[in-house]
């Protein structure tokens, strides 16, 4: 499992000129799952991201407290494309990224597990194998690459 970690000022999700999610402070992820990640990777995930301590405390130092402690939101996109291989050619494959049925049941389990440290109302995401647009306000910038496999 691999996410792409962005600490966000705010940051919005877009369907068919819609927007489905929208937030303030907290983390843009962007969420891929590969065919080997099993459900402790999803956990081993989940409790990383909400345990990192990325924000500041009140007295401005850095790397104090984590999205709990800050009061932060989470906006998590599921994305497969994390998982392109791009050394032969110049069409990507995605045979590594978990087929789509099994995939979304893993997102979901992360997402309730985000909803179960954070609270439902500080937990959003996209729609699951939509095309999305994703705006967001990178704050520092902050951007961290987690792996499960790492």
């Amino acid at each position: 499992m691999k996410i792409v970690l962005q600490k966000v000022t705010q940051a919005s999700v877009t369907v068919e000129s819609q927007i489905v999610s929208q937030i303030k402070k907290g983390y843009m992820l962007l969420v891929g799952i590969s065919t080997e990640d099993k459900m402790e990777d999803v956990e081993k995930l989940a409790k990383k991201v909400t345990s990192l301590r990325i924000f500041e405390d009140e007295t401005g130092a850095f790397w104090k407290k984590n999205i709990k402690d800050a009061n932060g939101e989470i906006l998590s996109i599921s994305q497969f494309t994390l998982y392109a291989k791009t050394k032969k050619g110049t069409k990507p494959d995605f045979h590594l990224a978990q087929k789509g049925h099994i995939a979304k049941e893993m997102y979901e389990n992360f997402l309730q597990l985000l909803k179960q440290d954070l609270g439902q109302d500080k937990v959003f995401d996209g729609v699951f194998g939509a095309m999305m647009d994703c705006k967001l306000t990178n704050d520092g910038p902050v951007t961290i690459l987690l792996d499960s496999k790492e």
